[in-house]
This record gives C-alpha cells, structure tokens and sequence, in this order.
C-alpha cells in the first residue's frame, strides 16, 4: 500500500468521525430532548478526542510527508488538506479541544434558555469562558500581526484581522449612505400584509416545492423547521436544511433559499470525490456566496418572484389581493431592524460590522463579555439607528458564539461580495439567465455554477479559485454597484 493510500485509509477514518460529530450536532439542535445533554456532552468529547490522536499521531503525519513527495495534483491537493489539519490540531492541545467541546455544548443549551428567557446573566459566564479559549486558540496557533487573524483563518483560509477590518469599512459607508438616501425617498413601501401568523407547515410546503423546482434533491437531502437555520450532512447524499420561521414571510421563505444555496453547493460535488479531502465546499465565505446569491440576488429578484408567485397564491389565498409587483416591493423593503437573518440586503453587513467589532473587542480585552449588550446596543444605535429592547433581540441572537465560532462573522459578508462578483461572471456567460428564471428553467444556472464553482470541491485555496472564477481577487465595488442600482431603482433615488 503506499503512502498516499494509508493517508486515505486514515482520512476515512477522520471522515466517519467527522460525519458523526456534525449529525449529532444537528440532532442536538432539532430533536434531541433536553435530558441527553449529559450524554450528547460526553460522546462529543469523546468523539472529538478521537478526532485529535488520528490528527496529531506520528504514523499519520509520516504518512502525509511520505505522500507529498510524489502523486498526481490532485492528490498533493488533498495532501495539502490535511498538512492543514494536522498543523492545526498539533498546535492545539488535547485539554483545550475538550474544554471547548465541553463548554459549547453545554453553553448551546443555555444559550437557548437564556435567549427564551431573555437573561443574559444565564449565558454570560459561558461566553467568558468560550472568549476565554479562542483567545487561547490565537495564542497556540500564533499568528503575525493580530490575535484575530488565527481565529479568522480557522474559517476562512488565509483572511486576517486586517482584511476584515479593510472589506467591512468599505462596505459600511456607501451602505449607511444608502440607508439615508432610502429613509429620505418619497417612495413608501408597505410590507405589513407579509407579517402574520403564518401557516409554517403549509409555507415548508411549498417552499419544499420550491428547492426541488431549483435542483435540489429531497431523495439526497431534507428541509426541517428549527429555531436557527443551518446546513449539515455527511457528504452528497445526505444534506439536511433547517428553515426559521417568524411572522414575516422571510422567515422560513429567506433562510429556506439561504441554506438551500449551502446544500446546491454540497449536493453538486464531484461524484468520485465523495468521501476524500477534496470534497465540499472549500470556504466559508464561499459557501456564503451561495447562499446569499440564491436568498438575494436570484431569491429577492423580480424574475425569479414572477414565476413562482402563482405558486404562493394558491397555497396562501390571501395573497390574490396583491400582485407580483407588490410583492417584490415588500419582500425587498429596506427597513433597519434587530434580527441579521431577517434583514434587508443594505442593513445586513452592517449587522455584521457589530458582530465583528465586537469580538475583536472582547478577544483584545478592550471590551469585558459582561458589558457585551450595552456595547451590542451601542453600536446598533450608531449604526442602524435602532436600539434592541432586549438582549434576545440584541446579542443573543445569534447562536455562534454558543458554538465557540468566533471569527467566523466577516465571512457573511465577504460571500455578499464574491457572490455578487460570481453572479456577474455567470451574467456574462448566460445572457439569457432572467429569461430561464422566468419560465422556471434553472437546470443551466445549476449546471453552470456546478462547471464554475461547485465542482471544484476544495482543490484550490478560496482565493485561488475565486480568482479562477471572476479573474479578480474578492472587491467590495461590484456588490455596492449591485446594491445601489436595484434599490435606486426601488425607491426612485
């Protein structure tokens, strides 16, 4: 057996482990009773210990440098996969590993309670501690220039503290401009027909309806309602959605089309890839320009909505008062409000601007986590202008920080703008591509992304292969050139 065949042999291994973590993550998440914390905490522990003495043994890093010194590119392609992994995890000591799969598992459950409650005070010193490891992640990873960079390079390969802070600030300007501009426009637009209590069961239906209109495939995937939307699975064909519901339309409509974009992205992979390093998206951020792609820039568009509005009025009869064209107006109204996942595409990154400042905050030490929702609601009040009422409509929202993801939060944003810039590319290569949304062909968008994007797998490092794609490295322009036209447009600017 050579050496690059044992690397595989050991990486099924790490495969299995890795399947069974993220599937009993998911199961925490949507349907595990609240007495098999105890049990879930301890098999995650044990699980991820596992993880680690594949990843940090002697036998297995041999066998990676063996391999590296002969094979096909896409072989050294993997190896290069995993060299990153095992760096990784040998620089990160077994008992922060554990510490880490102990805390987070243990602060998502009171993260939900604290969130229902609305008591911060429950949650607070499960944030310290999670603050507490990353700051220590930093530490054992090392990093150049910024402490964030190690946390951020954990989710987006080779992005920094100063990349962030770059993209964000140029993208916050021209969008609080925008911002005014819109408030100051004669044109009003009501949305108030898409708040209600909507039929959940009948709007997963058809949204159901939807997704498999689009390309993807419920018999390799399903769509579930949980409190927070997310996209998991263990390879191909197995993909699993959750959708978010809420009294506005977008709940489960917005976040069903959003992590529809991540599961396209997972269902499309190179079928003789399964079960190697190669497959699966290669980037957080690319995964979001995906998903912000399919939930924006075809999801909030007029065309994609004249096709499938006749869809929406017969399973929700009110909806014959209005016509597509309110609709569109509603579904695209700019309205800064609490909630990230609910809002309109001007206000979103400045949502994440808080997030991001927040955290570069806490892990430098110029913020205390126990001084988190007067940071959180001073910063929404300077930036949005709205001040949350409650810390579960503030900085509980979101359920990251639970999980021990930090750093994690520019790569919304930074898939805003590679999915404009994608968006574009395939713009100039399918002309026609508002025409075969409008009569509902989707199957050569499907098929061009899969050429382009999908089908890469993780061959190339994320900024290699955005670059491979659009011919340009990731630019905030394009995605402000997008925004200002289409709400120009909207509120006759």
């Amino acid at each position: 057996m050579s050496a690059f065949e044992r690397v595989m042999a050991k990486y099924r291994e790490l495969d299995a482990l890795n399947s069974a973590i993220g599937l009993m993550n998911w199961d925490q998440q949507l349907l595990m009773p609240a007495g098999g914390l105890a049990a879930r905490s301890e098999h995650l522990l044990r699980l991820s210990r596992l993880r680690h003495a594949i990843l940090t043994s002697d036998e297995f890093r041999t066998d990676l440098d063996d391999a590296k010194a002969s094979g096909a590119d896409q072989d050294q392609a993997a190896i290069r996969i995993l060299l990153a992994e095992v760096e990784e995890a040998t620089k990160l000591p077994l008992d922060l590993i554990e510490r880490k799969s102990k805390v987070t598992t243990d602060a998502y459950q009171t993260w939900r309670k604290a969130k229902q409650d609305n008591n911060y005070s429950l949650l607070a010193p499960y944030y310290k501690e999670v603050f507490e490891i990353a700051k220590e992640t930093a530490e054992c990873l090392t990093y150049k220039n910024h402490p964030y960079d190690a946390l951020i390079n954990l989710y987006e390969e080779d992005s920094t503290f100063a990349e962030a802070e770059s993209t964000l600030g140029q993208i916050k300007g021209p969008s609080i401009e925008l911002l005014k501009a819109i408030k100051g426009s004669k044109v009003s637009i009501d949305d108030s027909f898409l708040v209600r209590d909507w039929n959940n069961d009948r709007l997963k239906m058809t949204m159901e309806r939807i997704v498999r209109q689009i390309g993807f495939s419920l018999n390799n995937g399903r769509l579930d309602v949980a409190n927070n939307a997310f996209c998991a699975g263990s390879g191909p064909g197995d993909v699993r959605m959750t959708t978010r519901p809420s009294e506005h339309i977008k709940g489960i409509v917005s976040s069903t089309l959003h992590e529809m974009g991540h599961g396209l992205y997972e269902q499309n992979q190179r079928a003789d890839w399964a079960g190697t390093p190669l497959c699966g998206g290669v980037s957080l951020a690319v995964h979001e320009s995906q998903s912000r792609t399919w939930e924006n820039v075809i999801g909030r568009s007029y065309t994609f909505w004249k096709y499938f509005w006749t869809w929406f009025q017969e399973q929700h009869p009110f909806l014959a008062e209005y016509n597509v064209d309110q609709f569109y107006a509603a579904y695209n109204k700019v309205e800064p409000s609490f909630i990230r996942v609910g809002a309109d595409e001007i206000s979103y990154n400045l949502h994440i601007l808080v997030r991001f400042e927040i955290e570069v905050e806490i892990i430098t030490g110029k913020l205390d986590v126990k001084n988190l929702p007067e940071a959180w609601n001073a910063k929404y009040e300077e930036y949005l202008g709205i001040v949350p009422p409650t810390d579960s409509l503030g900085c509980m929202q979101d359920v990251h920080w639970s999980k021990g993801s930090i750093g994690y939060f520019p790569t919304y944003s930074y898939g805003n703008l590679i999915g404009v810039q994608i968006h574009n590319r395939m713009l100039s290569e399918l002309p026609n591509c508002d025409e075969l949304i409008q009569s509902g062909n989707f199957r050569p968008i499907l098929d061009w992304l899969t050429e382009k994007v999908y089908g890469y797998g993780k061959l190339m490092p994320p900024k290699y292969l955005v670059e491979h794609i659009v011919g340009e490295p990731m630019k905030a322009q394009p995605w402000i050139d997008y925004a200002t036209a289409k709400f120009s447009a909207l509120y006759q600017l």
